[in-house]
């Protein structure tokens, strides 16, 4: 089986490595490898990529693009797709996310960072799972607004909108944050201070390496604090069983052995 996870930037993915010793731990024909598109000529690249590639994943900036090119298996208003098999396409973001929360109850208002892919994913699983206020501040207010309508349709939850100018004051008001931005994957400060962080609930920020947030979270003695491996643990494992290969313990101990 060839797999690959597609993106632009892709160099700092864990995704090859991880499925790569497992592979070979566990004795399954089976590949994964990263490929680098330019967002100018995915079209084109796309193609190509369905067609070599058994299964594959998705990551910034085309977890939305990639719709019209596959048969959607994501249910409205999702929308966006991070795992492709035999040209069919499913979200296991929303999957990752929620397994770490399913045992903590998950205080209200939530603050989310970002708008893209990710943050629906967050919110798909948020909405899933009861909560009603939901705090989006993101840089282009246009794809939070999107994000807002398409999500508060069908009722029971309250989405509302920010700009990033706004983190700290959003932040002071919430009980729990989610950064589903890539806000700090290169070091970059969020703005949000240990005045605002005092109290918090949960902070979540779905990146997988340590970022200021996290660090800042845990000096504030947040109550919660989970970092994006958890959620690529448990997407990785929806990815394989998606793929037909199996996972379980075996999975997880190459995982932490690769990201800790």
């Amino acid at each position: 089986m060839r797999l690959c996870i597609i993106g632009h930037p892709i160099s700092h993915s864990m995704s090859p490595s991880i499925y790569g010793r497992f592979f070979e731990a566990m004795n399954i024909d089976a590949t994964y490898e990263a490929v680098d598109i330019d967002p100018n000529e995915f079209s084109t690249k796309i193609v190509s990529i369905i067609q070599d590639f058994d299964g594959f994943n998705v990551t910034i900036p085309f977890k939305e693009r990639i719709v019209p090119h596959i048969v959607s298996q994501v249910e409205p208003p999702l929308l966006a797709v991070n795992c492709i098999f035999q040209g069919r396409g499913y979200n296991t973001d929303w999957i990752g996310f929620g397994k770490p929360l399913q045992r903590r109850p998950i205080e209200e208002p939530v603050m989310i960072i970002g708008a893209g892919g990710a943050a629906r994913a967050v919110v798909f699983y948020l909405k899933r799972a009861g909560v009603k206020n939901i705090q989006i501040v993101n840089r282009t207010l246009s794809r939070a607004e999107k994000i807002k309508e398409e999500f508060e349709v069908s009722g029971n939850l309250e989405v509302n909108v920010f700009p990033l100018e706004s983190i700290r004051e959003v932040a002071a008001k919430s009980k729990s944050i989610v950064n589903a931005s890539s806000l700090g994957i290169n070091g970059e400060d969020t703005g949000i201070t240990a005045e605002e962080l005092s109290g918090k609930s949960l902070v979540y920020d779905l990146i997988y390496w340590k970022t200021p947030l996290i660090e800042s979270s845990r000096r504030c003695e947040v109550k919660t604090v989970l970092d994006g491996r958890h959620m690529l643990l448990h997407q990785a494992m929806e990815n394989l069983r998606i793929w037909g290969v199996p996972s379980g313990e075996s999975f997880e101990k190459t995982f932490w052995e690769v990201m800790k």
